[in-house]
């Protein structure tokens, strides 16, 4: 016989009884898993909530370089790490979800001021790094012990199998709730103050503090206290006093009006300087500004509120294209116009005031309200209050060549709306405007990129006869091979009668087009010098054009636009703005 004794088998009778004293209740299996999985619910939707606080600092685009490939990094780290933390970790971590999720908003509040400093290809993910994942990290580690419960072995899984579904599961809830929360907050949004970007990190941490409660809840009092009472990001009159209380002393402007909407943070800001302005953002980018009537303006020769950004005067040009062939009743006051993206109306306004029967599209109503309320948008319009994609479709089928001239303008934030700039988009466009009419269309890019190739290439594809001038000079300083971001305006016709691009004629101004203002007697006329000499390759001669189904070629290129854009923006308004928002 060996000298080693074979350990005696336990009777089966004992098995049994061992694998019952190791059972949950049931009851008590189902309030884990409940639990677990709103922790996971949580974390999916806290997700695209530090996205959102993040974006007026930083921009959407830029905010969301690194943080879709960290996140599943972090929950695949709390998920595979659980078993070896565990010897190290206190008892029920997940207790402590709740106190982190409520000092976030002081955490992000404190590291805003530094943003130029972290940069803007890696503050984002410092800032994420000390407040959204380390909160992930915990939720999926809390919900991974919670559903330790759940006996799989009534499935008759293997055991390498039982190891992995749980985890699997995990990340996949996550991952799902983040996109779809991700989607369907933009509706809800700025709906009421649970529904704001504080709002919903506080409305979340509760949420985790009533699924973990505990007296370590105690370490989250100072960050609601400093949330409620001392944060200017607050959605509060209390939070607007404060922030305006730091802007003004520090920065010298005020904050009329903020509200959270479905296109991002807009706000009305005001200068206090001898060229003093007013200016319409949203997120990290702003929408349109005026120069106010000062003193100093006024003996200079100021005597209206002028638009600070030639462009939004260059768009009105699209009223001094002569028409191939003109009818002796060619009169403003019988002719219509379609605006598509308000901006502060400074285009619109002008048509309106030229008697033009106007249409305006615009996907944010607080746009609108912001346009109307502080830089006298002529209530002398028909507002649609829609998404441009929906409203081209349809009226192009039920009023072809409705309009006379059509203004598109909707580029913000280093970004288009790629839907905007499709073939079958501007095929819409096409059809809505009248045989004599005229598009002009604004958009901001890098010449030598290839995605403004490709949008330029997309529009002369459906428009026959195509001229393009930038609002501003090239710098003297600007080097050759250097980047060329700038602001530009595509004039088109609809039929060029075998004249190609010389079918774009503009009239010369006379003094009523200027409307009395000084803006436009300097940037209303296209200059020669200001046109870009640009090869349009359309399909026939094997240019690429962007349909429906290819518009990620476009949004690759997001990346690159939004953060020049966001650099750009930082020389327009000192840092300490943006980061008050």
């Amino acid at each position: 016989m060996s000298s080693r004794q074979k350990t005696p088998k336990k009777p089966k009778a004992a098995k049994e009884a061992e694998k019952e004293a190791r059972q949950i209740p049931s009851s008590t299996m189902l309030l884990n898993t409940g639990r677990a999985a709103a922790l996971l619910l949580i974390a999916g939707i806290a997700s695209p909530v530090s996205q959102l606080n993040l974006s007026p600092v930083y921009g959407s685009i830029p905010a969301s370089l690194h943080h879709q490939r960290t996140m599943t990094m972090t929950a695949i780290a709390g998920l595979l790490a659980r078993r070896g933390l565990k010897k190290y970790a206190p008892t029920n971590l997940g207790q402590y979800v709740a106190v982190i999720a409520y000092w976030v908003p002081v955490i992000q509040f404190l590291l805003f001021p530094y943003s130029t400093d972290l940069g803007i290809e890696y503050g984002p993910l410092i800032i994420e790094s000390l407040t959204y994942f380390p909160l992930l990290m915990l939720s999926v580690y809390a919900a991974a012990e919670l559903l330790e419960s759940i006996d799989l072995s009534q499935f008759n899984l293997p055991c390498s199998l039982n190891e992995i579904v749980v985890p699997t599961a995990s990340y996949f809830t996550i991952s799902t709730v983040a996109k779809l929360s991700s989607a369907l907050l933009p509706n809800f949004i700025g709906t009421s103050m649970y529904f704001t970007r504080v709002g919903m990190q506080m409305l979340l941490a509760s949420a985790s503090a009533f699924l973990t409660p505990s007296r370590i809840i105690f370490f989250a009092f100072p960050a609601i206290l400093h949330t409620f009472w001392a944060n200017p990001h607050h959605p509060s009159m209390h939070g607007l006093q404060l922030a305006n209380s730091t802007l003004q002393t520090t920065q010298n402007y005020t904050l009329l009006a903020r509200q959270e909407s479905i296109t991002g943070y807009i706000s009305v800001l005001e200068s206090h300087t001898d060229n003093a302005f007013r200016l319409l953002r949203a997120d990290h980018s702003l929408l349109g500004g005026e120069w106010l009537v000062t003193p100093s303006a006024y003996q200079k020769g100021q005597r209206k509120r002028e638009s600070i950004f030639a462009v939004f005067v260059l768009l009105e040009a699209v009223r001094l294209i002569e028409p191939p062939n003109p009818l002796p009743s060619d009169d403003d006051t019988k002719k219509s116009a379609l605006v598509i993206g308000l901006g502060i109306g400074t285009a619109p306004n002008a048509l309106i005031s030229h008697g033009l029967n106007t249409t305006i599209v615009e996907l944010d109503p607080v746009v609108h309200h912001y346009a109307t309320k502080f830089f006298s948008l002529s209530p002398n319009h028909t507002a649609v209050i829609d998404d441009a994609v929906t409203y081209v479709s349809q009226t192009s089928i039920s009023a072809p060549g409705s309009y006379d001239y059509i203004i598109h303008d909707v580029f913000t934030g280093g970004a288009e709306p790629v839907s905007l700039f499709t073939t079958e988009f501007m095929q819409g466009l096409y059809a809505l405007l009248a045989d004599n009419g005229a598009v002009a269309i604004n958009y901001a890019g890098d010449l030598s990129l290839g995605s403004t190739r490709l949008v330029l290439n997309t529009i002369h594809a459906v428009f026959p006869a195509c001229r393009l001038f930038r609002d501003t000079a090239k710098p003297d300083t600007h080097a050759d091979g250097d980047a060329d971001f700038i602001n530009m305006v595509i004039f088109c016709v609809k039929h060029d009668h075998g004249q190609g691009n010389r079918a774009v004629r503009f009239r010369d101004a006379v003094q009523e087009d200027f409307l009395g203002s000084l803006a436009r007697k300097n940037f209303l006329m296209p200059q020669d010098e200001l046109e870009v000499r640009f090869a349009f390759r359309p399909v026939e001669k094997g240019g690429k054009v962007m349909g429906r189904a290819d518009v990620g070629e476009l949004e690759k290129w997001h990346k690159e636009g939004a953060v020049s854009h966001w650099r750009i923006m930082r020389t327009v308004l000192p840092a300490g703005v943006w980061e008050m928002w």
